[in-house]
């Protein structure tokens, strides 16, 4: 987003993006210098001494690949924004554009870092960030393959604004746009083919105040609903798939809409500006499995793979190829999924796979030569996959799960030992969601624990396998959980 010069007494925290008044003065205390090859800060490439010209004992040369980051940790003494430079040296003929991510949400999507004459040529991007009151992080997280360009230090300025780059602060709310369509939902609709597009919305209203959900395609979350004061607006910015069919790829409950379809929901949406571009190489998570993990047409039914958008920040986009009923083996022999899903798949992308839940019969043998030939198509592919042991069903045997809850099949395969084993083998990252779900079930206990489902006093079908929006949240955030621990490429882009 272009943004204007700062203005006295106007305050913009971009990303978290909300425009209020500010009554604080301008004035700001000296810069702290922040050197990116000394601790606390992170360089996830080489520290380096071999181009003239920097400062300190040395650079970040960071990895040429995407989300290979140099991150800072850095103290404010009060909670607004500040002014960061950057001090850096692009040496190639081309942008090496970066997120640049506080606190874990992007500030400034894809940030520019131009070439700036040779290696030994260092110059300073400023940029204006939100802070909190004590420790923050900033990561400067590029978006290509072509990695960053080498870091040499940060300077941190709290309460200072830039004068004169221009890209340091947000432009004003562009109202909505004609696409759009009534007030409570507000229902928007973009003629796009099918691919990767950066939705910049600005929430809230001038006048009165909102409470807003964002919602894209089939019932995909971006934003649980937020409430915003009259006269506060809040511009979001999300990287969001766009396919045909828009649920399941097989058209299973209906196939939507050609394009993009935007939903703002909640008890008194406000939208006071929509924006929708191509976006440029975003990192591509996708989604491969079954029923409980697909974008689900119609409510109550959702699966995990609906929620897990609102965890992730602009420059990655959630692609969800699940669909249900399937099993390992129909997910990887159907044209409508694995095939159509492959050669979409780029270097670095992620691809999360969960089956179990419709290998009721499949044996151990086939089970192993299925997600093997998915994990070797998708590494020939660059892609990076991951391993994702099913969640578990709802039926105790006291107050324990029993064996069809854990997922050991009707022919008497251990479904997620075998994946686990399986993982090991290949070095594949597993997420043990069959683990984290069975935790919390249990912890739960039998009566409790009915909320993560379909009831019938609630939904109006009682479904032990399937999951309420709620229990589809708790279930994204263990996968989300799993990333962090696993340390994949997402994690640079969760909120």
């Amino acid at each position: 987003m272009k943004v204007k010069p700062f203005i006295a007494g106007l305050s913009l925290l971009v990303g978290t993006g909300v425009i209020v008044v500010s009554t604080a003065g301008t004035g700001s205390a000296a810069a702290t210098r922040y050197e990116a090859e000394s601790a606390p800060a992170t360089c996830a490439g080489l520290i380096e001494s071999n181009h003239a010209g920097f400062s300190g004992s040395g650079f970040c040369n960071g990895d040429n690949q995407v989300g290979a980051a140099a991150q800072f940790t850095l103290t404010a003494s009060a909670a607004g924004t500040a002014t960061v430079g950057v001090r850096y040296a692009n040496g190639t003929a081309t942008n090496r554009p970066a997120d640049v991510v506080v606190n874990g949400t992007v500030a400034h999507a894809a940030a520019a870092f131009d070439p700036t004459g040779g290696w030994t040529s260092w110059i300073t991007r400023t940029l204006t960030v939100p802070v909190n009151s004590g420790t923050n992080t900033i990561r400067l997280s590029p978006t290509t393959t072509n990695g960053l360009p080498n870091v040499d230090y940060l300077d941190f300025e709290a309460g200072a604004a830039p004068t004169a780059s221009p890209t340091a602060s947000a432009s004003p709310p562009p109202g909505r746009p004609p696409e759009c369509t009534g007030n409570s939902p507000i229902t928007c609709r973009f003629a796009v083919s099918p691919g990767n597009y950066t939705v910049t919305a600005w929430i809230g209203d001038r006048a009165s105040a909102g409470n807003t959900s964002v919602s894209v395609e089939a019932r995909r979350r971006l934003l649980p609903a937020v409430s915003t004061a009259a006269g506060t607006i809040t511009p979001y910015v999300f990287t969001v798939n766009v396919r045909q069919p828009e649920g399941q790829p097989t058209g299973q409950g209906g196939n939507g809409n050609p394009g993009l379809d935007v939903t703002f929901a909640g008890s008194a949406p406000k939208l006071s500006g929509l924006t929708v571009q191509a976006a440029s190489n975003p990192l591509v998570v996708y989604l491969a499995g079954d029923s409980t993990v697909c974008d689900q047409m119609t409510a109550p039914y959702t699966g995990w793979g609906q929620i897990l958008p609102t965890h992730v920040s602009a420059g990655a986009s959630i692609a969800n190829y699940s669909d249900s009923g399937e099993s390992s083996g129909s997910f990887l022999n159907n044209s409508a999924l694995f095939p159509a899903m492959r050669p979409r798949i780029k270097t670095n992308d992620l691809v999360l796979i969960q089956f179990g839940h419709n290998d009721k019969q499949t044996t151990a043998a086939a089970f192993r030569g299925n997600l093997t030939s998915m994990i070797n198509q998708v590494r020939d592919r660059g892609g990076v996959p991951v391993l994702v042991t099913p969640p578990v069903r709802r039926q105790f045997s006291g107050s324990q799960l029993n064996g069809t809850a854990l997922h050991v099949n009707g022919v008497g395969v251990d479904l997620p030992a075998e994946m686990r084993r399986l993982g090991s083998s290949l070095n594949v990252p597993v997420i043990d969601l069959t683990a984290k779900s069975e935790a919390l079930v249990e912890s739960l206990g039998v009566t409790n624990s009915a909320a993560l489902y379909l009831r019938s006093s609630v939904d109006g079908v009682t479904d032990n396998t399937h999951f309420s929006e709620y229990g589809a949240g708790r279930m994204a955030d263990l996968v989300v959980q799993g990333i962090r621990e696993r340390n994949l490429p997402l994690v640079g882009y969760l909120r």
